[in-house]
């Protein structure tokens, strides 16, 4: 085989081919393949981003529905503490005023019955004191 004028021009426009089509074509053609499968992977990535995020919502959610069970059942507590101790203060409130009351009941009938001593010791020198002054002389 002899190589002549035509296959040298023949392999000058295949260069020229290769270096038009490469600018031309294959970089562009690269370019949109790397950008394809980077914007595939962060597609990816923004999917796997969605789904954590999706489960951070429901795990806070739960954490939330949770906190807000244990507030409710300790609020509840604290309300039966409450009713426990207002009933126990009534009770004793109570005790003292029933205490109070039969002590100072005790204490009118004590001095009713000094009262009425005093009234009946002294009735006998009232009656003769009034007598005295209606009959004008002394008894």
């Amino acid at each position: 085989m002899s190589i002549d004028y035509t296959f040298v021009v023949q392999i000058a426009l295949f260069v020229a081919l290769w270096v038009v089509l490469k600018r031309l074509w294959f970089d562009p053609a690269l370019r949109v393949i790397r950008e394809t499968a980077r914007s595939e992977g962060a597609v990816r990535e923004a999917r796997a981003i969605q789904a954590e995020a999706e489960r951070l919502r429901a795990e806070h959610a739960a954490a939330l529905d949770q906190a807000k069970g244990e507030a409710q059942s300790e609020m509840q507590e604290i309300l039966r503490q409450a009713e426990a101790e207002q009933q126990r203060l009534i009770s004793e409130a109570r005790a003292d005023a029933q205490r109070t009351l039969t002590d100072v009941r005790a204490q009118v009938a004590e001095e009713v019955a000094s009262a009425r001593l005093g009234l009946r010791d002294s009735a006998g020198e009232i009656a003769r004191i009034v007598a005295q002054k209606i009959l004008g002389r002394p008894a």
